[in-house]
């Protein structure tokens, strides 16, 4: 596992990597300098603040970079306006001081969450594939209906009848039908 770390001084950065030894974690430390290894992390640790701003700046535009998950640390006395100003990143918030073990256990219940929208995310693309087959196949059903005057139950048959006898889906056969009857219209 990566993780980049953000901090005001190398001196910072290096205290929260080293809070981080028991997740065996290889740190990539930045001292609000270069970002370009943003995109090769696993997860992003911002120490605010950072030079030249508090860093809830680099926080946003970090969010839009790398789709890794980000683990803000600020002030106890400032943490939950940090969290509430940076809501819209999806960004964990840590009060300093911390403990290490706490430090591990975000930094871990971060990427769990990742994994979790991950796996949603991808079940989300297969269920709208799925729709937007049911959709194909539906329009060419209705084509069957007014151009074969089929009933619905004979249509969907014959779409399933061609897809088996062809080998191909239903989907490619509803295509297939749409294509031979669009442009045409009824009298």
């Amino acid at each position: 596992m990566k993780i980049f770390i953000n901090a005001r001084t190398e001196e910072i950065c290096g205290s929260v990597a080293a809070a981080l030894d028991d997740l065996g974690a290889e740190c990539v430390l930045c001292a609000g300098g270069e970002t370009a290894a943003l995109s090769e992390c696993d997860a992003v640790i911002v120490s605010t603040p950072l030079r030249g701003e508090f860093g809830l700046n680099f926080v946003a535009e970090t969010s839009k970079k790398t789709s890794a998950p980000i683990i803000v640390l600020a002030r106890a006395d400032i943490a939950e306006d940090v969290q509430s100003r940076i809501r819209f990143t999806g960004a964990f918030v840590l009060a300093k001081p911390f403990q290490k073990s706490v430090l591990a256990q975000t930094v871990k219940m971060a990427l769990l969450a990742k994994e979790n929208i991950n796996r949603l995310e991808q079940e989300k693309t297969e269920l709208l594939g799925q729709l937007d087959d049911v959709k194909t196949i539906d329009r060419a059903k209705c084509c069957l209906i007014e151009y074969l005057n089929l009933t619905e139950n004979q249509a969907h048959r014959h779409i399933q009848k061609l897809a088996m006898d062809t080998r191909r889906t239903q989907r490619e056969i509803a295509e297939d039908i749409l294509r031979t009857y669009s442009g045409m219209t009824t009298l």
